[in-house]
């Protein structure tokens, strides 16, 4: 890749892409073991007041596997990942310089969460709380409720029903637990969506008093949710503009 000249090559040749075409590429040349799905590539790629549908997506996506094909890469250079997004094709992945996996500290960890605005709950196995983050109360609807010691489902009360599933991720039955797009219902400064995911480290490894603990990530999904509603919009729109005219076309062939 040359990002001066906004060119991709592939074995000395160069892909002919449009613009977007090869700020998709890159997009997943920069993640290339992540699945994107489509929020991530609009988020990444595109405007607010630009947002493009599903369908457009996929149609830059089959431009750029054409344009790879030609310089005779023949496999899907874009996966689908069914249900999920796309990701890069792993062929290319194992001709990437494997990475030593180097841990961050807890403190590295926490300024990354605060970067990104992302509050955490730590919870045990009796569901009680046992640390958090310091603005975790702009995210549950009681906060006058969340206190160290006091069962978690009392300050978030969607946690309730989902016990089964935390104790899953415990005993890393799960990989992770997660609810997307939960609307605001009493505290009024909480955001109007969050999500929350809920990971467990290793089983067999206890902190200090013996107790397996899980960590709850918060983050606000307002955003997210905003752009979910728009694309619904505009294919909502998109459709029955098409249905429109198709039925004007059937009824002028009828009158001719």
């Amino acid at each position: 890749v040359d990002t001066d000249a906004r060119t991709v090559s592939y074995d000395g040749e160069i892909v002919t892409l449009h613009p977007k075409e090869y700020d998709l590429i890159l997009l997943f040349l920069n993640y290339p073991n992540h699945v994107l799905s489509y929020e991530i590539i609009i988020n990444k790629l595109w405007d607010f007041d630009r947002i493009p549908t599903h369908s457009s997506i996929r149609s830059h996506i089959r431009t750029v596997r054409k344009a790879f094909k030609k310089v005779k890469f023949n496999e899907e250079i874009i996966e689908t990942v069914h249900g999920i997004g796309y990701r890069l094709n792993r062929l290319i992945n194992c001709q990437k310089e494997a990475i030593a996996e180097i841990s961050p500290s807890v403190s590295v960890l926490k300024k990354f969460l605060k970067a990104q605005a992302i509050e955490y709950l730590v919870i045990d196995e009796n569901f009680l709380i046992k640390s958090m983050s310091p603005l975790l109360h702009d995210y549950c609807d009681y906060p006058q409720d969340l206190k160290v010691g006091i069962d978690a489902g009392h300050a978030f009360p969607e946690f309730i029903g989902f016990e089964a599933a935390f104790e899953k991720v415990r005993n890393k039955e799960w990989e992770r637990f997660e609810i997307q797009g939960i609307a605001r219902s009493c505290n009024p400064n909480r955001p109007e969506y969050i999500n929350f995911y809920a990971i467990a480290d290793d089983p067999n490894k206890q902190n200090q008093s013996g107790e397996r603990l899980l960590f709850i990530f918060f983050e606000d999904a307002s955003e997210q949710m905003i752009y979910k509603q728009r694309l619904v919009q505009i294919e909502n729109e998109t459709y029955l503009l098409l249905e429109g005219a198709n039925r004007e076309f059937s009824l002028s062939k009828v009158l001719v």
